[in-house]
C-alpha cells in the first residue's frame, strides 16, 4: 500500500509532497530497519525534485528570483557546502550538508506545490496527523517503561532519531502544537473540535513528561501571546489557566520539581550538572568561534572540534553547542550568522504581511495559518537559547509554510486586483492588506 501510494505521489505532486513529508518525519528506514538500505526519502526526494524542474519550471523560477525565503535558505545551504574543505572534518561536514539540503528541498517543495487554500488545510491535517503519532508513539513507549531517567525523574522520548530525547521530543511537539490550535478554530464541526482539544491534552501531558524546562517557558510564553492576539482574551485566559492547572497537578511530583528548579536558578541558587557543562561548552565555544571566526569550523563539526580540540581532555565527549547563535557562528562563521539572520528576518516580515488581513472571512485560514506559524517561531526561537537547533526541521518546515501561505494570500489579492505584483511580497501585503480589501465585496467565500 505504502508502494502504491509513492507511485501515485509522483503523479499528483501535492500527494507527493505529503508523502515525502511523512517519510522525513515518520523516518521508516528506521522503524523496520529491513527498508533502511533502501534510502526511500533520498530516492523518493530526487524524484520530486525532477518533477518540480520539468513541470513547474516557471513557477520555480519565479520563486528564485522573487521569494527571499527561499533564496536565503539556498545561500546557507551554498555556504555549507562552501565549509566542507575547510571543516575540522570534511567528511562529517559533508554529511551533514547532505541533511541539510534534504530540508532544504523539501521546503522548496512546499514554497511550490502548497497553493491554496485547500491544501493549507490538508497540511494542517497532516501537521496534527504528525503531533499525534509523536505524542501518542511516545506516551506508549513511556508506559512501557521506554524514557531516560535522569536525577530520578523518568523523561519522555520519542521512537526515531527525530525525537530521541526528552528535549528533542519536547522541541517538536511546542513546534506543531499550534496548528492544532489553528485547525480548531477553523473547523466548524463540534464533535471534531472536542475530539481536536482531547488530542491537544494528551500533547501538553506528554510534553509536560519530557521535563524539558525551556519547552515550558516556551510554552507559557506562547500562551501569553496567544492571549494577547484572542479576541476573547478574558475566555481564552481562563480556559489556558484551568487546563495548565489541571496538567500540572496531574503530573508526579518529581516533575514539578524538576520544572521548579528554573526559578531556584533565578533566585541564584546552584546549578546542576547539567547545566554546568552547558556553560563550560559555551565557553569552549567563543575560543572556537575566535579560532576560526569567517566559515567556523565546517557544517555540524562543532561536536568534532569540542571533542577533539577543545573540550581540553583526551577522551571527552562530542558535545553539540546547546545553542542555536553559538552553534551558527561556530561551525558557519559570521558569514553564516548574516545569512541566518537574514533568513530569519525574511520569515518574520512574510508573517507579518498575512496576519494583516486579520478580519475577513475569506482569508481566516491564513490569518490563523500565519498566527500558527508566528507561535511556532515564538517556541523554536526560546528553546534554541539552550539548544542547536540549527539541522533540526523546525526552520525549513517555517519556512516552507510561511512562503506558502504569503503566496496564496497575495495570489487571491492579486486577483481582486489588490496586490500588483507578487514581490516585493511583504510590501503587497502590507500596501493592499485589510483596510483596501474591505472596499470591495467579498468574492471568494472560506469554508
Amino acid at each position: 500500500m505504502g508502494g502504491a501510494l509513492l507511485i501515485a505521489g509522483l503523479f499528483r505532486p501535492f500527494l507527493g509532497l505529503l508523502l515525502l513529508m511523512t517519510l522525513h518525519f515518520v523516518q521508516p528506514g528506521e522503524m523496520i530497519p529491513a527498508i533502511a538500505p533502501l534510502r526511500i526519502e533520498l530516492v523518493y526526494g530526487i524524484l520530486m525534485l525532477v518533477i518540480v524542474v520539468r513541470r513547474k519550471a516557471s513557477a520555480v523560477k519565479a520563486i528564485l528570483q522573487t521569494d527571499q525565503i527561499v533564496r536565503a535558505t539556498l545561500l546557507l545551504e551554498t555556504l555549507a557546502i562552501l565549509t566542507i574543505p575547510f571543516a575540522i572534518w570534511p567528511g562529517g561536514a559533508f554529511a551533514e550538508t547532505t541533511e541539510l539540503a534534504k530540508m532544504v528541498l523539501l521546503q522548496l517543495l512546499m514554497t511550490v506545490f502548497i497553493d491554496s487554500q485547500d491544501r493549507l488545510r490538508y497540511i494542517l491535517w497532516l501537521l496534527v496527523g504528525f503531533l499525534m503519532w509523536f505524542g501518542g508513539s511516545s506516551f506508549s513507549a513511556y508506559l512501557q517503561g521506554q524514557y531516560y531517567v535522569v536525577n530520578g525523574v523518568q523523561r519522555a522520548q520519542g521512537v526515531n532519531s527525530m525525537v530521541g530525547g526528552p528535549n528533542e521530543l519536547a522541541g517538536l511537539l511546542l513546534a506543531l502544537l499550534p496548528f492544532l490550535v489553528a485547525l480548531i478554530n477553523c473547523t466548524k464541526n463540534f464533535f471534531v473540535k472536542l475530539l481536536l482539544v482531547a488530542c491537544g491534552g494528551l500533547t501538553l501531558f506528554v510534553l509536560l513528561l519530557t521535563g524539558a524546562r525551556i519547552s515550558l517557558i516556551a510554552l507559557l510564553a506562547m500562551a501569553v501571546f496567544y492571549v494577547l492576539r484572542s479576541k476573547r482574551k478574558v475566555l481564552v485566559l481562563i480556559a489556558g489557566t484551568a487546563l495548565g492547572l489541571t496538567l500540572w497537578f496531574s503530573l508526579p511530583a518529581q516533575y514539578r520539581q524538576r520544572y521548579l528548579t528554573v526559578k531556584q536558578y533565578a533566585e541564584g541558587g546552584e546549578l546542576d550538572d547539567s547545566n554546568k557543562l552547558r556553560l563550560a561548552i559555551w565557553d569552549a565555544g567563543r575560543r572556537m568561534f575566535l579560532d576560526h571566526p569567517i566559515l567556523g569550523v565546517g557544517a555540524g563539526q562543532f561536536s568534532t572540534a569540542y571533542g577533539t580540540i577543545y573540550s581540553g581532555k583526551s577522551h571527552a565527549a562530542w558535545m553539540q553547542p546547546h545553542n542555536l547563535l553559538l552553534q551558527v557562528t561556530c561551525e558557519l562563521g559570521l558569514v553564516g550568522l548574516f545569512i541566518f539572520g537574514s533568513f530569519v528576518k525574511q520569515i518574520g516580515k512574510a508573517i507579518r504581511g498575512v496576519l494583516r488581513l486579520r478580519g475577513s472571512p475569506d482569508f481566516k485560514i491564513n490569518y490563523q495559518f500565519a498566527l500558527a506559524c508566528t507561535l511556532m517561531m515564538i517556541g523554536v526561537g526560546l528553546i534554541s537559547t539552550v539548544s542547536h537547533t540549527l539541522y533540526r526541521p523546525y526552520w525549513y518546515l517555517l519556512a516552507g509554510m510561511v512562503a506558502a501561505n504569503r503566496r496564496i494570500a497575495e495570489s487571491i489579492l492579486q486577483a481582486r486586483n489588490e496586490v500588483p505584483v507578487l514581490e516585493p511580497a511583504a510590501k503587497g501585503l502590507d500596501r493592499f492588506g485589510i483596510h483596501r480589501m474591505r472596499q470591495r465585496p467579498s468574492t471568494q467565500g472560506w469554508s
